[in-house]
């Protein structure tokens, strides 16, 4: 008996998942995928994700990989794989991999987009896929801002606050900007890793800062590690992309 690795990549809607990792008495990507992909192959198989989203995170572009004996194509995998998946996980993509792949740690940049109505008056279908914000931004202030996240900083106060304080709250932003389509403003961050809220607490404070209601002296001190101000606020989840994840 021949393991193979398979590599395959997923989109989720958010909406109605209490997230992606498996939760007790509550609906989750992970749980969803484990009962398809035990379906198609009779087997107990193992996923391992590329990141963990939240309750309301939704995923363009989300990878797991896992170990299987199936004589089914690694490439045609996903497709075989569509009739048990439910309506709000779609499976895009398959293939075989090396056996030391591992979707989270062969990982190099993630990318999150975060999308934002600047409508006055929202429609409810969108209500739960993107934020609204309807107060005045002063885009190079945004700009500006997003260029002093960009880095190497500590994001303890951007981070929800963690059971396990030894966590390492060091990160490296990669990458930090926006781009507007019509009356949806979209901030984009690459890294390799992010901490928990990470994202959306920064997208709440740039708008606050986009706002004016922060100085660039306010900024840097969240950085300070004698600093106990909390950064944010936290933006709602449905606004929150995985976008795609390069290995």
């Amino acid at each position: 008996m021949s393991f193979k690795n398979i590599m395959l990549t997923i989109q989720y809607d958010g909406f109605l998942f209490q997230g992606f990792q498996i939760q007790k008495n509550e609906r989750t990507v992970q749980e969803e995928l484990n009962k398809a992909l035990n379906k198609l192959t009779s087997e107990n198989i193992r996923i391992v994700s590329a990141g963990r989203t939240d309750a309301g995170v939704h995923a363009n572009c989300q990878v797991v990989n896992f170990l299987t004996t199936t004589k089914i194509r690694a490439d045609k995998f996903y497709f075989h794989l569509l009739k048990f998946l439910p309506d709000d996980i779609l499976a895009i993509n398959s293939q075989e991999v090396s056996l030391y792949f591992h979707s989270r740690f062969s990982a190099k940049i993630k990318t999150y987009h975060y999308k934002i109505s600047m409508k006055k008056i929202l429609h409810p279908i969108y209500r739960n896929y993107m934020e609204n914000i309807t107060y005045p931004l002063d885009f190079d202030r945004l700009k500006e801002a997003m260029e002093i996240l960009k880095g190497e900083h500590d994001f303890k106060a951007f981070m929800l606050e963690e059971k396990n304080d030894t966590i390492n709250t060091n990160r490296v932003l990669d990458d930090a900007y926006y781009f507007i389509d019509k009356d949806v403003l979209t901030l984009v961050f690459k890294a390799e890793s992010f901490l928990h809220n990470q994202v959306r607490i920064m997208s709440g404070t740039l708008i606050e800062y986009a706002r004016g209601k922060l100085t660039k002296e306010d900024l840097l001190s969240f950085f300070d590690p004698k600093n106990s101000k909390k950064a944010g606020p936290t933006l709602k989840a449905g606004g929150l992309y995985l976008e795609r994840i390069e290995y």
